[in-house]
């Protein structure tokens, strides 16, 4: 009965999390320096998103955009939150990691699919709009999909945002690189979902209602 786990969740959560400040725990504090080149920016966007209970496209200007004011202020204010949100992180590594070790002691390999394309309403998108074709609104130009076939008249409209490519290169492709290497140490073999997006993918303009419009 998911509806009996997803509701009251949160607050079992935040009642271990108290608990657990109490201590002093110093792999929780290694854990966070390792992990801070994502960790920071997704617990800030894990603590407005619950904040404001919307899509990070409608937060208030300042931290839509990222702007150092803005930022900073709501880390003194909601530091409490964002350290929630890290805890929670750390704690599912912990058990992650337990539970892969296991499997590998009895000769078991975990294979893990790495999504080509990454939500719009994400934290990667917030933190690196850079990363995406979008522009100086942070609208998006192009969403993902696939164009019309036997499968479906209409294709596939997925929305997923488009990748700068251009930046990437300039980045040495940096971003992909580390996302990469954070799979290959989550499983053991990695499977990337539609791989083909690399060699070449379908853009599809914003605001569009089908996948009928776009072009490889």
């Amino acid at each position: 009965d998911y509806g009996k786990i997803y509701g009251p969740r949160l607050e079992v959560w935040h009642k271990a999390f108290e608990k657990f400040i109490e201590k002093n725990d110093d792999n929780f504090e290694k854990f966070c320096e390792d992990e801070k080149g994502w960790l920071d920016d997704y617990a800030m966007y894990m603590a407005i998103s619950k904040m404001t209970n919307t899509s990070w496209h409608n937060w208030e200007d300042g931290l839509a955009k990222r702007k150092v004011r803005a930022i900073n202020t709501f880390k003194k204010e909601h530091a409490n939150d964002i350290l929630f949100w890290k805890f929670l992180q750390y704690k599912f590594f912990s058990q992650w990691n337990a539970v892969k070790q296991y499997a590998n002691d009895l000769g078991i390999k975990i294979i893990g699919d790495l999504p080509i394309y990454v939500s719009d309403d994400g934290s990667d998108v917030w933190a690196h709009p850079e990363l995406f074709d979008m522009d100086k609104d942070l609208s998006l130009r192009n969403v993902a999909g696939v164009p019309p076939d036997a499968f479906s008249a209409d294709g596939q409209l997925w929305g997923n945002p488009i990748y700068n490519w251009e930046y990437h290169e300039k980045t040495g492709f940096e971003w992909w690189i580390n996302r990469i290497a954070a799979a290959t140490e989550l499983y053991d073999i990695v499977r990337i979902d539609h791989f083909r997006g690399f060699e070449s993918f379908y853009a599809i303009p914003y605001g569009n209602e089908d996948a009928t419009v776009g072009e490889w």
